[in-house]
């Protein structure tokens, strides 16, 4: 049985966010988690990098969508059974030999990660979209003969494409997650993006974040 410990953050408009996290540092091998099932995929530099020509090649447009609650979607996989006590604040709801059984992935279990992007890869695939097999969070499909592309960074998804398509991506994932669309792209995992007014190159490519953040 695992403890759970809460998480608190200040909001900007000065309220709290509180979010539960599993003590995942006690969940034991093949019992609470198989060998497959937490190592979770992100999205390379490289095919960041390539995306953003494609963007610039095609005049098209990215957006950016951060999935709220991400971990909180996962299935669990391999048999798993967590159960977890009751959490702080909640004792006076329960009898005190009461635990409780997860039914989905919450945060700090080390499954969490994995089990959020194959429930992302379903979400793509509903959507008409293939992986590519070159990058596995990279999902693609064209779309009257245009390439409309997803990038997927943990819960941090990025759409690449032509500007009316790229709106439409963004609903559709809406439908399936409570998304916040984070407005225009100007840093994406570290790489800062600067627009520029030359027609002949709209944007800009800056590693300097990304090295700032690697040192």
């Amino acid at each position: 049985i695992l403890d759970t410990t809460w998480a608190m953050k200040k909001k900007t408009n000065g309220t709290y966010r509180a979010r539960i996290n599993a003590r995942g540092f006690k969940q034991v091998a093949g019992q609470h988690y198989g060998s497959a099932s937490i190592s979770s995929p992100v999205t390379n530099d490289t095919t960041i990098r390539i995306a953003f020509v494609l963007m610039i090649m095609m005049k098209g447009d990215g957006k950016l969508c951060d999935v709220k609650g991400a971990f909180l979607h996962g299935e669990f996989e391999d048999g798993a059974v967590i159960y977890i006590h009751v959490p702080a604040g909640f004792e006076k709801h329960y009898r005190k030999d009461e635990v409780l059984r997860l039914n989905k992935t919450i945060y700090g279990l080390k499954q969490s990660a994995a089990a959020f992007w194959k429930e992302l890869l379903k979400a793509m695939q509903s959507m008409g979209y293939s992986r590519s097999a070159a990058d596995p969070c990279l999902y693609y499909k064209w779309i009257n003969g245009k390439l409309n592309i997803w990038l997927s960074w943990i819960d941090d998804c990025l759409n690449v494409g032509d500007p009316d398509h790229v709106k439409v991506a963004i609903k559709d994932l809406m439908k399936l997650f409570d998304c916040e669309e984070l407005g225009k792209l100007n840093e994406y995992v570290g790489l800062s993006l600067i627009h520029i007014s030359e027609p002949t190159r709209p944007l800009y490519i800056s590693y300097a974040v990304f090295c700032l953040k690697k040192s």
